[in-house]
């Protein structure tokens, strides 16, 4: 009887974990990419690259935040952010967008990137400068006050902004930094996806 039960106990245990796992990741503003490898088609990404070639923000760079965003999945979704860049309802609305945002992530590639080339404008203009570099636009994704500012600190802890995106604070120091999210950025280059959207990306333009 007390072995079925500490086996009962076990199981509880199990499956609270799971739980507290499944509303953490929910509570992020990013989807984290999963392990499974996403290709575009050529046509998804001669769109992106007519799209959003004209902000100016790197074709390479864009693609990398996007790959730590969404790992380049379309139908990404943390449940409060949707699509390539996990748009939110507000930053969408913003943009012009009048349909429920968890639409934007029923959208394709070359769907989407009309949207994504807004998305970057509207970012330009926030931080009053082009995102040169990958950093530089997944601040910019996140905070444009933070980007505009040059801050060390993107969200500081007591924020429901910060709690929303706790697990990139990996050394808890209370405070999610550029150099956080610099850390994921170097992840996503290391993706067998961001390494062959690259090398289409590069087939194409050559």
């Amino acid at each position: 009887m007390a072995q079925a039960r500490r086996g009962e106990s076990w199981l509880i245990m199990v499956a609270l974990v799971l739980l507290i796992g499944t509303v953490t990741k929910a509570k992020r503003r990013g989807a984290r990419p999963s392990a499974k490898l996403v290709e575009w088609s050529d046509y998804d990404m001669r769109a992106f690259i007519d799209e959003t070639g004209s902000i100016g923000v790197p074709l390479e760079a864009a693609l990398m935040v996007y790959t730590a965003e969404s790992g380049l999945d379309p139908k990404a979704s943390s449940g409060i952010a949707y699509g390539l860049p996990q748009l939110t309802g507000r930053t969408a609305k913003d943009l012009g967008w009048t349909r429920p945002i968890r639409e934007f992530g029923t959208l394709t590639v070359a769907q989407q990137a009309p949207w994504i080339a807004k998305l970057q404008a509207y970012q330009a203009r926030m931080i009053g400068y082009v995102p040169a570099t990958a950093l530089e636009l997944y601040v910019a994704n996140f905070s444009p006050k933070a980007a505009q500012a040059r801050s060390d600190v993107i969200y500081r802890q007591g924020t429901e902004s910060y709690a929303k995106n706790a697990s990139l604070d990996r050394d808890h120091k209370g405070y999610i930094s550029p150099n956080d999210l610099q850390v994921s950025l170097n992840e996503a280059a290391q993706t067998e996806t961001y390494k062959r959207a690259v090398a289409q990306l590069r087939r194409l333009r050559a």
